[in-house]
């Protein structure tokens, strides 16, 4: 199968919707929602989610094209499920599939509680902001908040009559801003697909898996692939040594953790004994993800992590009093900030095109978009007026508001690029965008009502891991190689989120009520629950200026992405993405670094010796390790549901 990125829509009509398609994905919906707080935060498995290519999502797709499907051809050829419906089922689960945990209800559900569990005569919170939380916004009532965290006492009901109006609120508030997410993938997908050609790496699993049988076969000449069946096992046998380990001790543990900041003892290198030093992780499936990238892309991505580690030692031997730490955070702001600019620029005539379309002028080539450029460019605008007024409503100021949301369209932009063209599994960055409110206009500018409600940029800005953005641009990318009508699957991406909004309030709330919150996972309900009310307290306390040496790194970052943007441009030669500067602070880079180093090594040895044709023949033994590690992934998340015993493969 030929990488996506040279695919083109096929010329027979595409697919739409089957009824049988999307009931299955609803269910699918229904049960990741399901299950997901319970295995995330109280089993403490592999997140059913937790990145771009969602280990649940691609074990039930599996099952269902090798244990359903083959079934169902076996009794009458003709009744299996088409590939386009496996992509709507696959789309609809995909987007769904971060709303249970860190997309959504795993910061948004503690913050509603939080400040008034945790208000103590010290913190003085109750004077300081609790007047500036609206109470259709917040749930304060005394029991509601005390049973939530000590769990219910035997006899009580979950108290859902204080929480519908949050609940009403909050959907409200996030179902617009999906929809302003949608319409700008709406505006980006012909630019990226069609004109600059992104590489999706994330969508090649699933169109290789998809595609039908020829003639009676009962697989695909995917899954008849010896070479992609070697790749298979070798995750399989990692992680079911590793995970047999956890049950019967006496079986080897091979290691995949080398924790090598602990040679670093001397001075200047002590620097690196804290978080996030350097440590040493062996994820197969990152590493087989990497291979599918440019080379560029991921050695940069190692690169620049390891540069930035001996800027920190540098600043540690100089004896200078820079925190490290906050200077290169906010190198990374500026270089966000300069590549949206670059974004821009770059797609500046499509967007010009599409926007057009809101003055009546004729758009070229939208018959086929998910929606017309006329209806995405007004539902982009109207959809943010629409959720600054929700923030004003809410006590915010109107010129915080509109920066905030559309520095965030902005910022969930650049990470959406980073997994669509750089095929990050995960992305996050290592300030909030509230940073910006700090660096660039100083904390006094801000009012208090104003910083009370930035709190919550928490629920949907901090954790990127499973951003919804990049699922609906990976969702509009399948689609043309499948034949699957984009607006049929815009629809079907709807309803998941909807239904999948409304299952994860019950079973969160129902998990968190009938075991409480302080007996779930700490860092979720008590250390996130509270820092940023801690930081709020700070902020409230001690309002300070413009601090120049935020602001000169911030500028020096900018700067530096702006350069290396410009050598790539002029230069041929120049072979350093400035993707690896914008995420060295970054968790993600602290977990996948080693993995993207070995696979770049990998892939760099095989292109020098081998050339692209051993490069082509090898492709499939490396998406054979990512599905094989999504498929022992699946088996072990399914073995501690049942055990109450975790093991976990991917970054938490």
């Amino acid at each position: 199968m030929p990488d996506t990125s040279t695919l083109k829509p096929h010329s027979l009509p595409p697919f739409g919707l089957t009824p049988r398609s999307v009931i299955i994905g609803l269910a699918g919906v229904a049960i990741q929602c399901l299950v997901t707080p319970y295995n995330d935060f109280l089993v403490g498995g592999t997140y059913l989610a937790g990145n771009h290519l969602p280990i649940a999502v691609v074990f039930s797709v599996t099952v269902l094209i090798l244990i359903v499907n083959v079934l169902l051809k076996k009794i009458k050829p003709g009744m299996e499920l088409s590939a386009a419906e496996l992509t709507i089922i696959w789309g609809m689960m995909l987007v769904a599939s971060g709303i249970p945990s860190s997309g959504f209800m795993r910061y948004l559900i503690p913050l509603l509680v939080s400040p008034f569990y945790f208000a103590t005569a010290e913190n003085e919170w109750a004077d300081l902001f609790h007047h500036h939380l609206p109470d259709w916004m917040v749930v304060s009532d005394a029991k509601a908040v005390l049973y939530f965290y000590e769990k219910l006492p035997d006899g009580e009901a979950i108290p859902w009559g204080v929480w519908l109006k949050p609940i009403v609120a909050w959907s409200g508030f996030t179902l617009v801003f999906f929809f302003v997410t949608i319409c700008l993938c709406v505006i980006l997908r012909k630019q990226w697909v069609e004109h600059e050609r992104f590489s999706f790496p994330l969508v090649q699993l699933p169109v290789d898996m998809f595609q039908a049988p020829a003639g009676k076969e009962l697989i695909n000449r995917f899954f008849k692939n010896r070479t992609m069946w070697i790749g298979f096992i070798i995750p399989v046998v990692l992680h079911g040594l590793r995970g047999l380990h956890l049950y019967f001790p006496s079986i080897p543990n091979p290691p995949v953790f080398f924790p090598i900041a602990r040679y670093f003892t001397d001075k200047p290198f002590s620097a690196l004994a804290w978080w996030p030093s350097v440590q040493f992780f062996i994820y197969p499936s990152v590493i087989a993800v990497v291979y599918l990238l440019t080379l560029e892309i991921s050695f940069s991505f190692w690169f620049f992590f390891l540069l930035t580690k001996m800027e920190t030692v540098l600043i540690y031997a100089t004896g200078s009093k820079i925190n490290s730490w906050t200077f290169q955070q906010n190198q990374q702001m500026g270089g966000f900030l300069v590549f949206i600019g670059f974004i821009i620029w770059i797609g500046k005539d499509h967007f010009k095109n599409a926007f057009s379309a809101l003055f009546g002028k004729k758009t070229i080539g939208d018959q086929n978009e998910p929606l017309p450029y006329a209806w995405a460019s007004a539902g982009l605008i109207c959809g943010l007026l629409l959720l600054t007024l929700m923030c004003m409503l809410a006590g915010m100021s109107f010129w915080v508001a509109v920066f905030m949301l559309v520095l965030f369209l902005g910022l969930q932009t650049v990470m959406t690029w980073m997994v669509a063209n750089g095929g990050l599994l995960f992305v996050l960055y290592s300030f909030l965008p509230g940073d910006y409110l700090t660096t660039l206009f100083g904390s006094a500018r801000v009012n208090a009502p104003s910083w009370t409600i930035v709190v919550y940029e928490r629920v949907l800005m901090f954790d990127m891991r499973e951003i919804m953005m990049p699922s609906v641009m990976n969702n509009f990318k399948i689609a043309d190689p499948i034949r699957v009508k984009q607006r049929s699957l815009l629809v079907a991406m709807g309803l998941a989120m909807v239904l999948a909004i409304g299952v994860s309030y019950y079973s969160s709330l129902d998990l968190i009520y009938k075991r409480g919150a302080l007996n779930l996972q700490h860092w979720t309900y008590v250390t996130s629950a509270t820092s940023p009310f801690i930081r709020l307290s700070s902020i409230l306390q001690h309002p300070t200026g413009i601090e120049l040496d935020r602001l000169v790194s911030l500028i020096i970052g900018g700067l530096a992405i702006f350069g290396m943007l410009l050598m790539r441009h002029h230069y041929l030669w120049w072979k350093i993405h400035p993707i690896g500067f914008l995420m060295t602070t970054s968790y993600a880079t602290y977990c996948f670094w080693s993995s993207f180093f070995l696979g770049w090594l990998c892939k760099y040895v095989i292109l020098k010796f081998g050339g692209v044709a051993y490069y082509r023949k090898l492709r499939p033994m490396f998406l054979g390790v990512i599905l094989g590690e999504c498929l022992i992934g699946g088996i072990w998340i399914i073995v501690g549901l049942v055990t109450g015993i975790g093991y976990r493969l991917l970054p938490g």
